[in-house]
């Protein structure tokens, strides 16, 4: 490795470190950019990276909800989209369940943990419950989100992308609907709050997997004798070329076996 590469890994490092300890300690700010009568309603959270184009069907299938109101948190992995989210969400009209949407941009780009220090926000805030994750390449049914709660409960994670596993990540079967599963993907996912209740979710996940957090919140959780369930409900993914899990398949299963041999000790 040269010295500059080294140099800059360096500072990659401290930056991430840094990241890590505010966010932990919820010092970011969340900015209130939509408010629609009062802002009650489902705690909904999504990260952002590269997909803005999807803001607007984003805010539309939200708002379309039938029997929740929404509140839609967005962490924003990408400072240079800001402008774009902030002009967008500026000129939304909600009409229906979208109650508010609040955006925080994050200057070090921390992947889909950025969900979870937004829950742990609000449960220190003194929320209970649950809240809802869903991902920008999903388009959803105006019942999604009630389909997602019927499902959910306490130390339960109910979700639309849910697998069996037989001893490794890619030796998995596609689970039927109520099937308590191995793993559920945060993108369209209902979770108890309490899963970032203790500071250990955040502090023990090796930096090195901390861009799969899908698959540390179900080994987390399983470990501590949550439920896992398959979720029946319309949801179509797009623009899945745009998907970062193409170049973390290698590390998807090293962590699945990770966690495997961490359970066994």
């Amino acid at each position: 490795m040269s010295a500059a590469s080294f140099a800059r890994r360096a500072v990659s490092a401290v930056r991430w470190r840094a990241a890590m300890r505010r966010y932990r300690a919820g010092r970011f700010r969340m900015r209130e950019l939509l408010r629609h009568g009062e802002p009650d309603g489902l705690a909904v959270i999504m990260c952002l990276w590269n997909r803005r184009e999807r803001i607007d069907a984003v805010l539309t299938q939200l708002d379309a909800q039938q029997g929740t109101r929404v509140r839609l948190f967005l962490w924003n992995n990408r400072p240079s989209d800001d402008a774009y989210y902030r002009e967008r969400i500026a000129a939304y009209q909600a009409h229906g369940a979208l109650a508010s949407v609040s955006l925080f941009s994050s200057p070090v780009n921390i992947g889909g943990l950025g969900r979870f220090f937004v829950a742990r926000r609000l449960w220190t805030a003194g929320e209970r419950g649950t809240f809802v994750m869903l991902d920008d390449d999903q388009d959803i049914s105006d019942h999604f989100l009630t389909d997602l709660l019927d499902a959910s409960g306490p130390h339960t994670i109910a979700g639309y992308w849910a697998w069996t596993m037989e001893g490794d990540y890619w030796a998995r079967t596609p689970a039927e609907p109520g099937d308590r599963v191995s793993y559920v993907g945060t993108g369209g996912c209902a979770c108890d709050l309490d899963i970032v209740s203790d500071l250990s979710f955040f502090t023990t996940l090796p930096r090195y997997f901390a861009f799969l957090e899908d698959i540390w919140m179900c080994g987390y959780a399983r470990k501590r004798g949550w439920l896992l369930r398959k979720v029946d409900t319309p949801l179509e993914f797009v623009l899945d070329e745009t998907n970062q899990h193409h170049t973390l398949a290698e590390r998807k299963a090293e962590f699945y076996r990770y966690l495997q041999l961490d359970d066994s000790r």
